[in-house]
């Protein structure tokens, strides 16, 4: 089996906005990027799946940050599963927003 997911790290002024994971299958709580799986129509874009991971779990749209870029794709074999993860970095241009309270965990 195949689980394709994306993370996505924001920059802004030396600080890097994390998600302190809790109740997830996949990961063990701990301090991550936001992120998640594929939605069906996401597939062949992983972009796409980490504007809107990005927008579900913290609020910040597309229009909130600059300069997206992808820069990992890992591989790994863990539970009889190949687990594939995009890594995208990004920068944050609009200060003046409030996150959103995310179920996932602590941002």
């Amino acid at each position: 089996m195949l689980r394709n997911m994306t993370s996505i790290y924001i920059i802004h002024e030396n600080k890097i906005l994390l998600l302190y994971r809790i109740g997830s299958r996949v990961v063990s709580p701990c301090w991550c990027g936001i992120g998640g799986h594929f939605e069906k129509e996401e597939l062949n874009d992983p972009k796409a799946c980490a504007i809107r991971e990005l927008y579900e779990e913290t609020g910040i749209g597309i229009d909130d940050i600059t300069d997206l870029k992808l820069k990992y794709i890992t591989l790994r074999h863990v539970n009889n599963e190949i687990r594939q993860n995009y890594y995208f970095f990004t920068k944050l241009i609009n200060t003046h927003i409030s996150l959103k309270e995310c179920d996932e965990g602590n941002l």
